[in-house]
């Protein structure tokens, strides 16, 4: 695939309510937002990358760490919808959305989410999942996801899914990055946030709500999401084993 025809845009936002300032938090002597740059930057599939922010200090910082930004409203409520803001002015065919709050190695885990978007022809909308601790399944902050035969996504939950009664049995862990048919993006951003999405805090649930399926391929690269200040402090942990 051309990687003129995908653009990748990083939402990143301010006001977390559980992180304040989450993407400027310095870790391992770096902000966050500059530790997913580095990642996303070492895509081969993706040719644009757009850091979507509602601060300036943010996209300073992206236009420091040679990527461009751009400043959305900050009524915007999800970070896919602050990416559907950004990409009404782009041409490319597939929009991928890496939370700004996601760490990464390289560009493995976006380069195979574009692979699973165009091997799926007749599917819109591509996300990633690995497996996940049967322990950490009992953290609401890990979203967990459950597949049906044909690897489609059934359902999205902060609860521990599918109920294993010997708590035995690994679950799998949503990591928050899809790639979009450009329209797919748009039409998300045109529906009003639906009951269960309400329910759960989970944005990806509209688009199950409204039958547009999802396909979840499975990645065996680590990833880290960010979404406490205790998250930081295990990542920073993390970063500066693998430096030893």
């Amino acid at each position: 695939m051309n990687p003129h025809t995908v653009c990748g845009i990083i939402p990143a936002r301010i006001g977390s309510k559980r992180f304040p300032r989450k993407p400027l938090a310095e870790i391992a002597g770096r902000p966050l937002l500059e530790w997913v740059v580095r990642g996303c930057r070492k895509s081969k599939t993706v040719g644009r990358w757009i850091v979507a922010t509602d601060d300036r200090r943010i996209g300073a910082l992206a236009h420091n760490l040679g990527v461009e930004a751009i400043i959305t409203p900050r009524t915007l409520k999800s970070g896919s919808d602050r990416v559907a803001y950004v990409a009404r002015g782009l041409s490319s065919k597939i929009i991928v959305n890496w939370q700004g709050d996601e760490w990464l190695p390289d560009g493995r885990p976006i380069d195979q989410l574009v692979d699973a978007l165009r091997r799926n022809r007749k599917t819109h909308v591509a996300t990633l999942a690995r497996r996940l601790d049967p322990v950490e399944a009992k953290n609401p902050n890990r979203v967990k996801v459950v597949l049906s035969s044909s690897k489609h996504a059934l359902y999205f939950s902060r609860a521990s899914i599918p109920y294993s009664p010997n708590r035995s049995s690994p679950a799998l862990l949503h990591i928050g990055a899809y790639a979009f048919e450009r329209q797919t993006l748009s039409q998300f951003a045109s529906w009003s946030k639906t009951p269960l999405e309400r329910r759960e805090q989970l944005e990806q649930l509209r688009l199950l709500e409204h039958d547009v399926p999802i396909v979840v391929t499975i990645s065996r690269v680590q990833t880290f999401g960010v979404d406490t200040p205790a998250d930081a402090r295990l990542l920073e942990r993390y970063l500066r084993r693998k430096r030893q």
